[in-house]
């Protein structure tokens, strides 16, 4: 099975490697089998869109508080880093829900008002 190729931007990578911190092209993923990582792809997307709108969320929180309550640079690059870490888990995340639309899956209903579903 052929895995999607990380999309970010070289410079995007070269920035966070300047900075001192991974990119997703450094992390080795974990060995899954084919029926596994279908699994682990469908999970994800079923809640992608709710995990996307957190975490855009919490970036502009850490953004904003950052920006306003930050008393020095060292606390300027904690948030920093914070944000990286975000992203770096909403690009990943991304990538597993792209691979599962990308497969032809049919979007899975989903009611978040009875999320354990009919027996």
């Amino acid at each position: 099975m052929t895995k999607p190729k990380v999309t970010t931007s070289p410079d995007l990578v070269l920035l966070r490697h300047q900075l001192g911190s991974i990119d997703l092209s450094d992390i080795k993923e974990e060995e899954l089998s084919e029926s596994e990582r279908a699994e682990y792809v469908a999970a994800i997307s079923a809640v992608w869109p709710r995990l996307e709108k957190d975490l855009n969320k919490f970036l502009h929180d850490q953004l904003m508080f950052m920006s306003i309550e930050s008393e020095d640079w060292n606390q300027v690059l904690f948030g920093r880093g914070t944000c990286n870490g975000l992203d770096l888990l909403k690009e990943h995340w991304e990538k597993a829900h792209n691979e599962h639309r990308a497969k032809g899956v049919p979007k899975e209903n989903f009611d978040p008002h009875n999320p354990i579903g009919e027996v």
